[in-house]
């Protein structure tokens, strides 16, 4: 008997329906990940790192100086690392996170991929609960720019990244992640974005969605959907689950 050859939109059919069932499993994987990475922030370290920030950042907010502390540092170096470090680590941030997750993808590295997944995860929430708390709250800057002043977010995603960098590859690499995260909270103080007790709150929000994160296993996803994709020598696309 013979067999009929695959129309071509047979082929695609298979291709559509397999890349349905592959971006499904990734999704559920992804999603299973970032829910609890939020459950997470209530257990006790990040819960804990919270509550001392807020502590922190209701006594700064009692004792600084209503007009800010714009300008505290040397203009030179400083001026230009500032404008550097707002740069890098406000909108760059997670894109760079973003890109570092598809490259992991895209080389096959799941080290690199797993990074990069474990950053988004943690600065989702550390972006999405600053802007909550900046909505809410409506402090002005100390420039008068706008109203969004409380908590910093650049405090937060560079402290964010500093504990998954620290978890994903040790002290080596995680030290240089925090004296950086430190600088840019002196930085937006100095660039007079924000007060004290901002970077404060910010920066714990940050270490505790890093740590939430980090309690993750994305390396290992506990009965998470594997998929693969084999195609053939006429071009037939086969989708498989395990």
């Amino acid at each position: 008997m013979k067999l009929s050859q695959p129309s071509g939109n047979s082929t695609k059919n298979r291709f559509l329906i397999a890349v349905f069932v592959c971006s499904t499993a990734i999704a559920g994987e992804l999603t299973d990940n970032t829910l609890e990475t939020g459950r997470n922030l209530f257990s006790a370290v990040p819960a804990s790192v919270l509550a001392a920030g807020a502590a922190g950042s209701f006594f700064a907010y009692r004792t600084e100086d209503p007009e800010g502390y714009s300008g505290f540092m040397p203009e030179s170096p400083f001026n230009t690392l500032d404008r550097v470090d707002d740069f890098l680590f406000g909108k760059a941030l997670p894109v760079s996170s973003a890109v570092v997750w598809i490259a992991g993808k895209a080389a096959g590295s799941d080290d690199l991929e797993a990074t990069g997944e474990e950053l988004c995860r943690g600065l989702l929430y550390s972006y999405g609960i600053t802007l909550i708390a900046k909505v809410s709250t409506g402090r002005t800057r100390p420039d008068g720019t706008d109203t969004t002043s409380f908590p910093s977010g650049h405090a937060a995603g560079t402290s964010c990244a500093a504990v998954v960098l620290w978890h994903r590859y040790g002290a080596e690499v995680g030290i240089p992640a925090a004296a950086v995260a430190v600088y840019t909270c002196l930085s937006r103080v100095n660039l007079g974005r924000h007060f004290p007790s901002d970077v404060l709150m910010g920066a714990a929000v940050g270490t505790a969605c890093g740590i939430a994160a980090s309690m993750v296993d994305n390396d290992h996803p506990a009965g998470g959907v594997k998929f693969s994709l084999s195609i053939d020598t006429e071009g037939r696309i086969t989708p498989g689950l395990w």
